[in-house]
């Protein structure tokens, strides 16, 4: 029984059902960049993914906390004005067209 399985040589690797288009890509890419060395290729594209995996599964932390800290600027009262106990809002401080130098 042939269970697809070789035993005779450690070195080599079959893979099947890869869209034609994308086999040739791979090949071209391992002949172009890797001397046709197909192992080295592949490790390659698997550490490629490994990185841009992380990457990706931070990526809603990272937004999620960009969010929150651009909400944090825009609820920063302006410093030109002042709000009194009243809740009159009253405008004070330096203003850049009342400075003279």
């Amino acid at each position: 029984m042939d269970d697809g399985i070789i035993l005779r040589d450690e070195r080599k690797f079959f893979i099947s059902r890869i869209p034609k288009q994308t086999k040739e890509e791979i090949i071209a890419f391992a002949n172009e960049e890797f001397c046709e060395d197909y192992g080295l290729c592949i490790k390659y594209i698997w550490d490629t993914f490994k990185i841009w995996k992380t990457f990706f599964e931070n990526m809603d932390y990272k937004l999620n906390h960009i969010i929150e800290i651009l909400s944090q600027e825009e609820k920063k009262p302006d410093k030109d004005e002042i709000t009194l106990l009243s809740g009159r809002k009253v405008k004070g401080g330096k203003n850049k067209e009342n400075v003279k130098n």
